[in-house]
């Protein structure tokens, strides 16, 4: 039996490295911008918006020390792109505990912060509105982060915790955390949790056409789980192959057998989301209920601290310049 000759495949085209991220902090500032330049309200209230995105920017800060720390880089953070190539040279880490460690290096750091501020705040006579207000952002901010929830970091903590094996797991798990996000938007009446409660919806309609094509891809014997530098000509002929097979649209599109495709890095991104990390469980059942527990003493506490001395909260509405 003769082994298979990747010389029979033309060579993977090369993953032109896409400015998403960017893209995505560009829109973040723009959408400052604007709220900033539009209503009253928010005309009065531009340095809260100041002080929200130094909070988002100390709260990635933290991710991206753990990951220098490492070496290695983890999914879904949001505003990592301002760091430039560095993080884009980094491999995805395939370690449980080096995931969640990064994780959990993002909101960590601002809810003490916080939880800081706001007792010094407590324990003076004539606390400083800044004060108070800084140490309620990065309260919020962080907290809402660390909850178990997809795609916040408490829930990419649980993914890679307990749900990386199993595809129709992970799809349950995004399907309920985007309910519940909807739930809550309706109860708060706060409309843009609900909308991007529908939208983590698409993500899970992304998840159910990724397992079609894994399905496909286990049966055929092809090794998705590794990065797309790492996937040899043949892999990346193969997944596509199947990628277009369950896109059949796309299929009548795009030319057929081992032509590239004048727009291919499009095709070479619907890769890129297919493959998956073959991530090591290096995390016994001890640490991650210790995992589990400071995060839950992460969310409770500032939860706690803040609902029993709501009278500051009070003092600082009825005193904020709005």
């Amino acid at each position: 039996m003769f082994e298979e000759n990747e010389n029979n495949y033309p060579v993977k085209p090369e993953y032109i490295v896409d400015h998403s991220g960017r893209n995505r902090m560009m829109f973040f500032i723009t959408v400052v911008a604007i709220f900033i330049l539009s209503g009253d309200f928010i005309r009065d209230s531009y340095m809260i918006l100041l002080e929200l995105l130094g909070v988002f920017l100390i709260h990635e800060l933290g991710h991206f020390l753990m990951m220098r720390f490492f070496g290695v880089k983890a999914q879904g953070m949001f505003l990592m792109s301002m760091f430039g190539d560095r993080s884009n040279k980094m491999r995805h880490s395939t370690s449980q505990r080096q995931q969640a460690l990064i994780n959990l290096m993002g909101p960590v750091p601002g809810i003490i912060a916080g939880v800081v501020m706001f007792m010094i705040a407590i324990n003076n006579p004539n606390p400083a509105i800044l004060m108070v207000e800084v140490s309620l952002l990065l309260i919020s901010v962080n907290v809402l982060n660390l909850l178990p929830l997809d795609p916040f970091d408490g829930g990419r903590i649980m993914e890679v915790f307990f749900f990386f094996k199993n595809d129709q797991h992970k799809l349950a798990f995004t399907l309920v955390s985007s309910l519940v996000l909807i739930f809550a938007g309706i109860v708060f009446w706060f409309w843009p949790l609900i909308i991007f409660g529908f939208l983590m919806g698409l993500k899970v309609r992304g998840y159910q056409k990724s397992k079609e094509v894994h399905d496909d891809l286990e049966e055929s014997k092809i090794n998705y789980k590794k990065e797309y530098r790492d996937l040899t000509n043949g892999e990346y002929w193969k997944i596509r192959a199947a990628f277009l097979m369950q896109n059949p649209k796309l299929k009548d599109v795009i030319p057929s057998g081992y032509t590239l495709w004048e727009n291919e890095n499009f095709i070479v991104e619907r890769v890129r989301q297919i493959l998956r990390l073959n991530i090591k469980p290096d995390v016994n059942v001890k640490g991650k209920l210790a995992i589990v527990f400071l995060m839950l003493a992460f969310v409770v506490f500032p939860i706690w601290l803040v609902f029993t001395n709501l009278d500051l909260v009070f003092w600082y509405f009825e005193n904020a310049n709005f």
